[in-house]
């Protein structure tokens, strides 16, 4: 019998899906991907980005429902403190650092990743809401011990 690759364990991986709630993450997940976009943790695979947030959901750092608690998660991720801004906003103008954005379009909204005043990361291929709708909200990260 062949020697089989210890890196080969599709048993152990189907284990680690089924206790993802893909559902859930497909649906409101957009928030918790760009909060890892915007610290920099971005995951050589989309299983690994999955699995970091139902790690985080799991640690308690996101709620079930994906909603994410902005320092518990940034805590987990970063080892640090931080604050958050919550800010309204009309336009991506005068965003610089990654920050996390939401659009609204009839009554749905949508995160996506702004640095220099555009949309550079949308954990979607394509979203309604960025597409026609315009920037609602921001949130702004002060990491502590961090300058990004």
């Amino acid at each position: 019998m062949a020697k089989t690759k210890k890196e080969f364990c599709p048993q152990s991986y189907s284990g680690e899906l089924a206790k993802i709630d893909f559902k859930t993450i497909y649906d409101y997940g957009c928030c918790a991907f760009v909060l890892l976009w915007c610290l920099g943790i971005e995951p050589d695979t989309e299983f690994e980005a999955i699995k970091t947030v139902q790690d985080l959901i799991n640690s308690k750092a996101i709620e079930k429902d994906c909603t994410v608690k902005w320092y518990e998660a940034i805590k987990s991720l970063t080892g640090r403190e931080s604050t958050v801004e919550f800010k309204n906003i009309k336009t991506l103008l005068g965003i610089k650092k990654r920050t996390p954005v939401r659009f609204d379009y009839c009554g749905k909204s949508h995160w996506v990743g702004v640095e220099n005043g555009k949309v550079k990361y949308n954990p979607l291929k394509t979203s309604q809401c960025v597409e026609k709708g315009k920037p609602a909200s921001a949130r702004i990260l002060k990491i502590k011990g961090i300058d990004y």
